[in-house]
């Protein structure tokens, strides 16, 4: 997504505060977040990253100074808490990068150290989010959901309802010590569901048809544009997936 875009996309959807937890990278967060500053907007910007660990696991950081380098756990986890960030687990089963998809061994580390794990992906197949929905019986970490959105049209699949105190980080803290009240809400996914997908067809030929360097630009924005032309752009109908009073 373009910034502008995002912009006016966060703002049809009527969104307060938007993570910003790109691959391997803080410097679009960080962008993003001098251009909102510069044009004055209402809207707040957490710098996160989203890091691909060695096992091809993911591990987000939020409210960061800088990138993330470590491409291992434990160093990680380090890192971010040394930035006083936010350590978070996202879409724990995910069968190709989930941090928990070969079992929930790596808990026993992460106890004490990880803020929350990610109770409900809006791109996520209803199995996985089903398994992640037991972690609330089996550890203490604190629930989160996300829309984890590569298009306008993604933005706000699931958000985060949270109780304000003035300052955006003591919020998102209370929220993940349930020190406050707080709620998931997210879209409807049918029994079954299968995880999101972008270009399937392009993703099965891809092999056989070679597309141009010159056009893959054009080629991204189009398919950008009609994602966004089917799916629309502004506010879904959402249901309630975790409430804490």
């Amino acid at each position: 997504m373009p910034h502008d875009a995002l912009l006016r996309a966060a703002g049809v959807v009527g969104l307060d505060v938007v993570a910003i937890t790109d691959h391997d990278t803080v410097e679009g967060a960080f962008e993003l977040r001098q251009l909102v500053q510069e044009r004055s907007l209402p809207l707040q910007i957490i710098v996160g990253e989203e890091r691909t660990l060695d096992d091809g696991s993911h591990f987000i950081g939020l409210f960061l100074e800088r990138a993330i380098v470590a491409r291992n756990l434990a160093g990680a986890i380090a890192e971010i808490t040394e930035q006083g960030g936010l350590c978070l687990i996202p879409h724990p089963f995910r069968k190709k990068d989930g941090l928990l998809r070969n079992g929930l061994e790596p808990l026993k580390l992460l106890e004490g150290k990880v803020a929350g794990f990610e109770l409900f992906s809006a791109k996520c197949s209803y199995e996985e989010n089903r398994r992640s929905a037991e972690l609330l019986e089996s550890c203490r970490l604190a629930p989160f959901g996300g829309s984890d959105a590569h298009y306008e049209c993604d933005l706000g699949e699931c958000v985060n309802r949270v109780e304000w105190t003035g300052d955006l980080r003591a919020s998102i803290q209370r929220m993940f010590q349930r020190q406050g009240p707080f709620e998931i809400l997210g879209k409807g996914q049918e029994t079954g569901a299968r995880e999101r997908s972008y270009a399937a067809l392009y993703h099965r030929v891809k092999k056989y048809v070679g597309l141009p360097k010159l056009l893959v630009p054009a080629a991204r924005d189009g398919y950008r544009r009609y994602r966004n032309w089917k799916f629309g752009i502004g506010r879904k109908p959402l249901r309630e997936i975790y409430r804490h009073a």
